[in-house]
């Protein structure tokens, strides 16, 4: 079956619309682990490693909260 040149146009934008899907497709995840933390290591793994402590947030902000109940405000 010879090839049309609006066959191979046709194609060629299958092609590239295909390409497209999956490109957003493969956007799509990547933005999802990384928004999970799953690209790179997190503080915590990272000092872990280094052998040093990690304060979460939230105890930090707990510590935070304790040490201006004792001392007072200050702002």
């Amino acid at each position: 079956m010879p090839h049309t040149e609006g066959h191979t146009e046709q194609s060629i934008e299958s092609n590239i619309a295909a390409a497209r899907e999956k490109t957003e497709k493969l956007r799509q995840s990547i933005l999802a682990k990384a928004f999970s933390g799953q690209l790179v290591e997190t503080e915590a793994e990272i000092a872990r490693r280094e052998g040093r402590d990690y304060e979460t947030a939230e105890i930090l902000l707990e510590r935070i909260k304790e040490e201006r109940g004792k001392g007072g405000k200050k702002r």
